[in-house]
């Protein structure tokens, strides 16, 4: 499942699982994911859910509802744009990162041998 991640500093501060739903962004109290930030709107954006076809997984486009400062992803303003693992999204001075765990996969882990050395181990990557 995709999850937004509040993000400063690298550091996350909070974390929304997406849940193959249009999910709102904004200041009012309407919304799914609120931001207390004047610089965002009330009604700011929507990550919109996409269904995928024939058992293909969906995907998420960020819209900008005519906010005033605008919506960002990877720092480039946008007024649509599909978001992919790992892409930046900004609302005002909110940064979030999109986390896809479909597409999420950890590095191989690498081999420790020993040497002939005693105490001595390396890898051969």
């Amino acid at each position: 499942m995709p999850i937004l991640m509040q993000i400063k500093d690298d550091i996350v501060q909070n974390k929304f699982p997406l849940e193959e739903k249009t999910v709102s962004i904004g200041r009012g109290t309407d919304n799914d994911i609120q931001l207390d930030d004047k610089t965002v709107s009330a009604n700011h954006a929507w990550l919109e859910f996409l269904p995928g076809d024939d058992g293909q997984p969906g995907s998420y486009r960020l819209i900008d509802l005519k906010s005033t400062n605008g919506s960002f992803v990877n720092e480039k303003k946008i007024t649509e744009q599909d978001v992919r693992h790992n892409d930046v999204l900004r609302i005002g001075f909110v940064s979030f990162k999109f986390v896809d765990e479909n597409e999420h996969r950890f590095e191989e882990t690498s081999k420790v041998h020993k040497s002939w050395i005693p105490g001595v181990y390396y890898t051969k990557d």
